[in-house]
């Protein structure tokens, strides 16, 4: 079961590519967590490919993770559910022979946008949107906004609808359009990165380049602020990881520690924790890798020389 943990770990860092198939289609996975960061073994994961209406699903591990492989290259919508505790949604592009990492937080009272989820009552939602969104894709922009303001129609505060409609608009040269409808998405949720790029992007076709400026570094700051956040997120899981293995918890410091590496892979502190608990979980080969992975990424960090003694003895 370990050496699985390594595997999946080890592909965090890289794209997955196994052979002519894996070069032309991609991986979705990643951890589904309640809000203390406890896994939530037997979510629903669902896959929506918003082009093509494909509909994928699995669920959750015992361990909250979860795996999709052999994706058609495209945009998808990615939602995870379970009764009573919640459920919430990702928009995501898949590229071939890549792999896309996500981490889903479920609370009470946080459910998925339901033109996002093709049930029952949610069909034509749902159909409208990915009518628009293949009409954006084959250049023909009037329909493109035509479909999405139906969404509106039923679904006022959808974000995506407004944004496409601005790109639409915007493909238009419709500038004041395309910028009422970036503004409007804005309302509705005001750290809305994307708005504000296509916002940067009108600004600039149409030279008012102190204003693109500006609305670009209104998403960059939005950008940055949530990279500092899920670093934030990834330190406190590696604390409360910390936490359990100095109560003798292994098998819960080693989840903590996998999911602060799943959270933010830049912190590489996680890999030397991890390998300390492989090596007292009786797993050598895998402690190995983890402190070796520490030492690759840090070799003068503040483990480091407790990383190589914990090495030495390994391999004796």
């Amino acid at each position: 079961m370990r050496r699985s943990g390594v595997l999946l770990l080890s592909a965090l860092m890289v794209l997955w590519v196994t052979g002519a198939h894996a070069q032309t289609t991609g991986t979705v996975r990643g951890i589904v967590t309640d809000r203390n960061g406890q896994p939530v073994p037997g979510a629903t994961v669902s896959l929506e490919a918003l082009a093509a209406g494909e509909r994928l699903e699995t669920s959750t591990d015992d361990t909250g993770h979860f795996q999709h492989t052999g994706l058609t290259p495209g945009q998808y919508s990615a939602t995870a559910d379970k009764d009573v505790i919640g459920g919430q949604v990702f928009r995501v592009l898949v590229h071939p022979g890549g792999s896309v990492d996500i981490r889903f937080v479920l609370e009470p009272g946080r459910t998925p946008a339901p033109w996002m989820r093709v049930r029952p009552g949610t069909q034509a939602r749902a159909a409208a949107f990915e009518a628009g969104v293949r009409a954006s894709r084959a250049g023909d922009f009037e329909d493109a906004i035509a479909q999405f303001e139906a969404v509106l129609q039923v679904m006022p505060t959808c974000v995506d609808c407004l944004f496409n409609i601005g790109v639409s608009y915007g493909r238009l040269d419709r500038f004041g359009d395309a910028e009422a409808a970036f503004r409007d998405a804005l309302r509705i949720r005001s750290d809305y990165a994307a708005a504000y790029y296509g916002l940067a992007d009108i600004y600039f076709r149409q030279n008012r380049t102190e204003e693109a400026a500006t609305a670009r570094g209104d998403a960059n700051r939005i950008a940055v602020s949530s990279l500092a956040a899920g670093r934030a997120r990834a330190q406190d899981t590696l604390n409360r990881g910390i936490a359990f293995w100095n109560s003798d918890n292994v098998e819960d410091a080693v989840r903590q520690f996998r999911e602060a590496l799943e959270t933010d892979v830049t912190l590489v502190e996680s890999y030397y924790w991890l390998g300390l608990a492989y090596e007292a979980g009786g797993d050598p080969d895998a402690a190995t890798q983890a402190l070796s992975r520490y030492l690759g990424a840090a070799p003068s960090g503040v483990h480091a020389d407790e990383a190589r003694r914990r090495l030495a003895v390994i391999a004796r």
